[in-house]
């Protein structure tokens, strides 16, 4: 009954259009948008992991977080692109890139980046 309402309290947190799959041991989130700075998703409560990966599988995204779950950074975060041979940290992603970052933080916020409709994956867990 605990597992079913923190499921269920996990849906209510995503964005409208969005989804989230909750394992216990990693979660996804996924969505859509179609216009610059849509939100594709926005995760519920995630302090409970310590790293993501996150892919977009068509357009380009920002990946912004909440500290304390109500305020979001001003600018995107950092991220490290996975399949680089550089180390500079990337702001927005390309399609089909794999990208991932450590992080604690109460929610993450995902954002469409300019015109080209963008869709997004992201999985989270414990290290």
């Amino acid at each position: 009954m605990r597992l079913k309402a923190l499921l269920i309290g996990l849906l209510l947190c995503v964005t409208a259009g969005a989804a989230v799959e909750d394992s216990g041991t990693h979660v996804r989130y996924y969505g859509t948008g179609a216009n610059d700075n849509d939100v594709l998703f926005t995760t519920g409560d995630i302090s409970r992991y310590d790293a993501c990966t996150i892919m977009s599988t068509d357009g380009a995204v920002d990946v912004f977080v909440s500290l304390d779950g109500t305020n979001y950074a001003t600018s995107a975060l950092s991220l490290q692109d996975m399949g680089a041979t550089a180390t500079d940290p990337v702001l927005v992603t390309a399609a089909d890139r794999v990208y991932g970052f450590v992080v604690k933080a109460r929610r993450i916020r995902v954002l469409q980046n300019g015109a080209t409709a963008a869709s997004a994956s992201m999985l989270c867990w414990k290290l």
